[in-house]
């Protein structure tokens, strides 16, 4: 039997093609498409799927589960019963749909598994309240519950991605993420309790645990069925769990009492992610398995990750460049030949591969334009845009929906921009979650402009912050740099040094001299500040250097470095500019 992710069941790999790594790791960014490599997804189906948007679909939740048989020796649940469990319901771009199973920790965290999470860049949404997330038409259940979009992620470092995209039949290790949703969850959808770190009584072999999830309710169902079921199992001893080579009991448990052609409790595809319970406390997360029911569950043991998964609940917040509506970070790059290429990120840069999954073509005919760049939240969306300026001084917004596509065409928003030497974009410099864009003039003067969060502007005349700009030959502006909500630009200077300025949240500076926070950063053609990269829910660097290498440069959330040396991560970006 093969061994698979996403509950005790074997998934199919994904055919997305994907990258093979070359021989240090690292991605070719001019190389194209990816090649097959193994992978392992959550619950899998071929086809398309409307996905609901963000907000309240109805009631917060179902009146009522229906009957109740028992189904794969467990019950139908109600949502109300779990007021903490969501469906991670996701979309891929090879014209296939999948979820997973979470549980809420905080009014806009989901502890769920990493498998679930990271990898091919993905459309995702989480959904609050449902009995049933999807119909056996394969629709979304909307009458009832509530959506959240994904804004960040944050992955254990220790999650083997790499080995399992290189290794066949490796072990699944440190299988943990926390999913950081745009928008807070109502408050009838109330945290799951954590048991406590280092806590080894739940797991002594016979505890009985509840298992509950979306999950399937057969290895072989043809039809999708993502009823949310409970059922109860035995805890088994790390004797009887242990796989050789695949179970490292620090890491794992194994519950349920199944065997071959004797078939008992036990999860499925669709339930990874979702959790085991003793005495009402969340002891651990669905992980991998064998086949459904004759076999046991294996799964995370909670309580050797608890401080760790709680850390995330403290991390300042981030805003990705996510272009693909999976809360992870992306990059858009222009080709010599004028084409936008799109490069979705994994969500984890330790995967084999950089951190990133697949190229492709965004759109084309952008050789024209002086500036290309992106803006987010420029109409009230939380969606990512595109601004470009034309060698005339047009300024032209192009919007997307969300999942990685351009929609809508060109829309002029202003003229008169070619007289500025830079021009950079914020996201929040007022303080009114309004992004403003930021242009240099000629004579040394920053201009602010501000948008109304309606796709027009709250200051259209502009208004001047600051003079003396002129000693820098590139900006950056990666949001609230030092994690306490307020902006910044960081400027480079001629000798290669970074300072950084912040603003005060009311269009003011808290340091109007700067702050020196780097050297060294002559050498590189571009720098990116487009979130976090890396998969640890912080601010990242990105640079690309004399040798068109991308390094990632890691810091700690709140403005200092963890890795100021850097490491390479990709290769190959000679022929693009600019990249965002």
């Amino acid at each position: 039997m093969g061994l698979a992710l996403a509950g005790a069941a074997f998934v199919a790999p994904a055919t997305v093609a994907q990258a093979a790594p070359a021989g240090d790791g690292v991605y070719d960014a001019a190389s194209g498409p990816r090649v097959d490599s193994p992978r392992k997804l959550p619950n899998l189906h071929k086809g398309t799927i409307a996905l609901p948007p963000p907000g309240a679909m109805g009631p917060r939740f179902q009146s009522g589960t229906g009957a109740s048989p028992r189904i794969v020796k467990g019950e139908f649940a109600s949502a109300s019963e779990f007021p903490y469990i969501v469906g991670i319901v996701m979309t891929f771009p090879d014209n296939a749909w999948g979820w997973c199973t979470g549980t809420i920790i905080a009014p806009n965290k989901v502890l769920t598994a990493a498998h679930c999470v990271t990898g091919e860049p993905n459309t995702t949404r989480v959904i609050a309240g449902n009995d049933q997330l999807v119909d056996s038409y394969g629709r979304i259940v909307n009458t009832s519950g509530y959506v959240a979009e994904v804004a960040s992620t944050w992955t254990h470092p220790g999650w083997n991605l790499a080995q399992l995209n290189t290794v066949e039949d490796a072990p699944i290790r440190n299988d943990v993420s926390v999913l950081t949703l745009k928008q807070n969850l109502p408050v009838e959808y109330t945290p799951v309790t954590l048991d406590t770190q280092g806590n080894q009584v739940p797991y002594a072999a016979g505890t009985s645990a509840v298992i509950a999830g979306y999950g399937i309710a057969a290895p072989d169902e043809e039809n999708p069925d993502s009823r949310l079921r409970k059922a109860t199992v035995p805890m088994q001893s790390d004797s009887y769990c242990n796989v050789p080579g695949q179970y490292y009991s620090s890491e794992m448990f194994c519950a349920g009492a199944g065997l071959p052609g004797a078939p008992e409790s036990d999860t499925c595809d669709g339930d990874s992610g979702g959790p085991v319970l003793v005495a009402g406390k969340q002891v651990g997360i669905t992980s991998w398995g064998y086949r459904c029911g004759e076999a046991p569950g294996f799964y995370v043991r909670l309580n050797n990750y608890v401080n760790t998964v709680k850390a995330d609940l403290t991390r300042p917040p981030v805003v990705n460049a996510d272009w693909t509506g999976d809360g992870r970070t992306d990059i858009v790059a222009r080709d010599s030949s004028g084409n936008l290429q799109l490069f979705g990120g994994s969500g984890f840069s330790n995967d084999g591969f950089g951190g990133f999954y697949y190229k492709r073509k965004l759109n084309s005919g952008w050789g024209s334009f002086k500036r290309v760049f992106r803006v987010y939240n420029w109409n009230g969306d939380k969606r990512p845009s595109i601004m470009a300026m034309k060698t005339t001084g047009e300024l032209y917004l192009y919007n997307t929906d969300g999942r990685g596509n351009l929609v809508g065409g060109a829309k002029l928003i202003g003229t008169g921009w070619a007289g500025f030497t830079a021009l950079m974009v914020t996201n929040n410099w007022m303080g009114n979650n309004r992004p403003s864009l930021l242009v240099r003039k000629s004579n040394g003067d920053l201009i602010r402009y501000t948008s109304n969060g309606a796709g027009g502007w709250e200051n259209p005349a502009g208004t001047r912050i600051g003079t003396g700009w002129n000693g820098f030959n590139l900006f950056l502006t990666p949001g609230a740099w030092k994690g306490d909500g307020l902006e910044v630009i960081i400027g480079r200077t001629s000798t290669g040094y970074l300072k950084m300025y912040q603003s005060d949240g009311k269009g003011g500076w808290t340091n109007p001299a700067g702050t020196q926070i780097g050297s060294g950063w002559g050498g590189f053609k571009s720098i990116l500040t487009l979130g976090d990269w890396s998969g640890d829910n912080m601010m990242d660097m990105l640079g690309v250097n004399s040798s068109n290498q991308m390094r990632l440069y890691t810091t700690n959330g709140k403005g200092q470095w963890i890795d100021a040396s850097g490491k390479v991560i990709s290769s190959g970006w000679g022929g693009f500019n600019p990249i965002f």
